[in-house]
């Protein structure tokens, strides 16, 4: 799995989301802002959760009705904790998150 990549159980199969520029563009555009988009996944809004996934997986509109369903089947409750840490990724720039303690600054010089 390469770096920022998050696997997802999807409808009995693993799907893998992969960050990009252009799904952190359509997911901040369509939902307000990252921040936004984690309150409605946290509030298991699937509208949201069909969003994340369709534009992590890359699909096309046609792809769209495919999405729906095989979020409906997996659940957002087991798909939530999922694309959250997704979402922080994207936020991230695409690179993975840091660990507790890593990557924070220590002084006033580190930032």
């Amino acid at each position: 799995m390469m770096e920022g990549h998050v696997r997802i159980p999807l409808a009995g199969t693993e799907g893998e989301l992969v960050p990009s520029l252009g799904a952190a563009m359509t997911l901040c555009r369509d939902h307000g802002s990252f921040a936004a988009l984690i309150d409605k996944l946290a509030s298991y809004d699937m509208m949201a959760g069909i969003d994340v996934v369709h534009c992590g997986l890359a699909r096309t509109s046609e792809q769209r009705e495919e999405t729906r369903g095989q979020v409906y089947e997996t659940g957002m409750v087991v798909l939530v904790p999922h694309l959250i840490h997704f979402v922080g990724i994207l936020a991230n720039g695409g690179r993975p998150l840091p660990k507790e303690g890593e990557g924070e600054p220590t002084g006033p010089f580190d930032a």
